[in-house]
């Protein structure tokens, strides 16, 4: 029909949500494991969990032994969990997640994109996702600050430009079951100022458990693919 504005999803690669999501496991055959963590409610280890499901998207670890990381001996998973042990309740910043990233070299490398504006930020986004890359965007609002999972983003059809960005939280909402996200960043501002500028904190983060947050975008570590081991 004339005038209708259609939307798309365009999603990491190597995802499915035909009932909870999964990611792929590329072998001798094709194998399909759950991908969401949880975090703690106390632990600040946001940064942490995207970092591993960053390593079992990217990188095929198996979720088992993400799992039982805290029992790992050798190999990038131990050590993770040595550098994550000094991050637990007190958070990361984008260094600190590129040096758990660096522990998975050469098959996984980052790159920290300086914050500029909104725009900006969600254009890196979506050409990180075109390109099999997984996004892990800093948010925060007047009182806290977290790492959340960019798995797709939502735009025009016929349009480059995003109108949302569609993450996998492991703090807020439940896990997804039937769709790839459970929590979604608006990217036109919800609160303008008397200037008629918007405010500080203006972007509307919601989760499918209907909860609601005003944020800004404060970081982003965009996580590839490196060479094959």
């Amino acid at each position: 029909m004339a005038g209708l504005h259609h939307t798309e999803h365009r999603f990491v690669a190597g995802l499915r949500a035909d009932a909870e999501l999964e990611y792929a496991m590329v072998g001798s055959r094709l194998r399909w494991q759950s991908l969401p963590i949880r975090q703690s409610e106390i632990d600040s280890a946001c940064g942490i969990v995207c970092t591993l499901q960053c390593a079992m998207i990217l990188a095929g670890f198996k979720r088992r032994d993400v799992e039982e990381i805290a029992s790992a001996k050798s190999g990038p998973l131990q050590a993770l969990w040595q550098l994550a042990r000094r991050a637990y309740f007190k958070g990361t910043d984008e260094r600190e997640i590129e040096r758990l990233v660096a522990v998975f070299a050469p098959r996984l490398e980052s790159r920290t994109i300086p914050v500029s504006h909104t725009k900006h930020l969600a254009q890196e986004i979506v050409a990180a996702i075109e390109a099999g890359d997984v996004p892990i965007l800093g948010i925060e609002t007047r009182g806290w600050s977290h790492w959340t999972l960019v798995v797709g983003f939502e735009r025009q059809h016929g349009k480059s430009q995003a109108l949302s960005l569609l993450c996998l939280d492991c703090s807020f909402g439940g896990p997804p079951w039937g769709v790839f996200y459970n929590a979604r960043c608006e990217l036109k501002a919800s609160e303008y100022g008397a200037n008629g500028k918007p405010k500080r904190y203006s972007l509307r983060y919601a989760t499918t458990d209907g909860e609601v947050h005003t944020v800004r975008l404060n970081a982003l570590v965009i996580v590839q693919r490196g060479q094959a081991p």
